[in-house]
C-alpha cells in the first residue's frame, strides 16, 4: 500500500512522485481520459468549426489582407450569435476542464489516503460534484482576494530584478508562490477547512520545511516544462513542414488566388491544439501530485503526534 503520511526529503519527494503513477497510473489516467474525453470531443468540434470558418473565408478573399480582414468582420457582423456561442462554449468548457483536472489529482490522493485502493470513474466523480460549489468559492477567493496581492508581489519582484538581488529573490519567490497556493487548495480540500484557515495552514505548512519544499517544486517545474517544450518543438516542427507541403501543393494547382481549405490540414492543426491540451493537462497532473507528496509529508508529523496520543490514551486505559 502506498504510504502518504510519511516524512520526505527532496529526493522522497520526487520519487514518491513517479513511484505513485508507477502503481496507480493505470487507473489514474484512465479515469482522467474517460472523463476528459467528450469535453475534449466537444472542444475538437468547436476549433474545427472555427478553423473551418475561416479557412473558407481566406479562401473567398484569397491572400489580400484587406479583402479578407473586411470579409472576417462582415461574416462575424452577420453572425454575431453563432460566433458569441462558439466562445462562450469554448470558455465554459475550458473551465469545466481546468477546475476538475485541477482538483482531479487533490481527490484521488485524499481517496487514497482514507484507504481506498479500488475506485472507479463514479467515485471520482461524486467525490468531485461534492466538492464543486467548495470549487466554486475557492476559485472567486482566489481570484479577488489572493490574485490582486500575488500579482503586486511579482510586478515588485519584477522591478527588483533590474538590480542583482531581485533574481535571485524571483527564483525562490515563484516557486514559493506555487507551492504555498498548492498547500492551500489541498489543505482546503482535503482538510475539509474554510477558504482563510486553509491559507494560514498552508503559510504554516510552507514554513516547517521551506528550502526542502521549495527545492523540489522548482525541480519538478524545470524537468515538465523541458518535457513540454521538447513535444511541443516537435509538434512545431511537423506542423511547419505539413503546412509547407500544403502550401507548395497549393500554388501549383490552377488556383492561384486562393487557398483551399483542405480537411486534413484543419484536422491536423485541431488534433495539434486537443494533444495540447491533453500534454499540458498531464503534466500538470504530475506537478499537482507531487506537491501532494509535499503536503502529505508536511502534514505526517502532526499524524504522527496525533497517532502516539491515541497510542497513549489506548494504554492508559487499559
Amino acid at each position: 500500500m502506498f504510504e502518504l503520511y510519511r516524512k520526505r526529503q527532496l529526493g522522497d519527494n520526487l520519487g514518491d512522485t513517479f513511484t505513485f503513477f508507477k502503481n496507480y497510473g493505470k487507473n489514474f489516467f484512465k479515469i482522467f481520459f474517460i472523463t476528459n474525453g467528450a469535453f475534449l470531443l466537444l472542444f475538437a468540434i468547436v476549433i474545427y468549426t472555427l478553423l473551418k470558418v475561416n479557412f473558407e473565408h481566406i479562401q473567398n478573399s484569397g491572400l489580400e489582407n484587406n479583402q479578407l480582414k473586411n470579409d472576417l468582420l462582415e461574416y462575424f457582423n452577420h453572425n454575431e450569435g453563432l460566433v458569441v456561442a462558439l466562445m462562450f462554449i469554448c470558455i465554459l468548457l475550458f473551465f469545466i476542464i481546468s477546475l476538475f483536472n485541477y482538483a482531479y489529482p487533490v481527490l484521488y490522493l485524499k481517496m487514497i489516503g482514507a484507504g481506498k485502493e479500488d475506485f472507479e470513474v463514479n467515485d471520482v466523480s461524486a467525490s468531485f460534484f461534492k466538492v464543486l460549489f467548495k470549487l466554486i468559492k475557492f476559485s472567486i477567493g482566489y481570484l479577488f482576494l489572493v490574485f490582486p496581492i500575488l500579482l503586486i508581489a511579482l510586478i515588485i519582484l519584477f522591478f527588483l530584478c533590474f538590480i542583482i538581488i531581485g533574481i535571485p529573490l524571483l527564483m525562490i519567490a515563484l516557486p514559493a508562490l506555487f507551492t504555498f497556493l498548492n498547500l492551500h487548495f489541498y489543505s482546503y480540500l482535503t482538510e475539509e477547512k474554510r477558504f482563510f484557515e486553509s491559507l494560514r495552514h498552508a503559510y504554516y505548512l510552507l514554513k516547517v520545511d521551506f528550502w526542502n519544499t521549495i527545492g523540489t517544486t522548482f525541480i519538478i517545474m524545470m524537468i515538465m516544462q523541458f518535457v513540454q517544450f521538447a513535444i511541443t518543438m516537435c509538434l512545431y516542427f511537423v506542423g511547419m513542414f505539413i503546412a509547407l507541403a500544403y502550401l507548395i501543393g497549393n500554388s501549383a494547382s490552377d488556383h492561384t488566388n486562393s487557398i483551399e481549405p483542405s480537411p486534413l490540414l484543419i484536422g491536423f492543426i485541431t488534433i495539434v491544439v486537443i494533444v495540447l491540451i491533453i500534454l499540458g493537462n498531464i503534466f500538470n497532473n504530475i506537478i499537482i501530485v507531487n506537491q501532494g507528496m509535499i503536503y502529505y509529508s508536511l502534514e505526517s508529523g502532526d499524524k504522527q503526534e496525533s497517532k502516539s496520543i491515541d497510542l497513549i490514551g489506548d494504554t492508559t486505559n487499559e
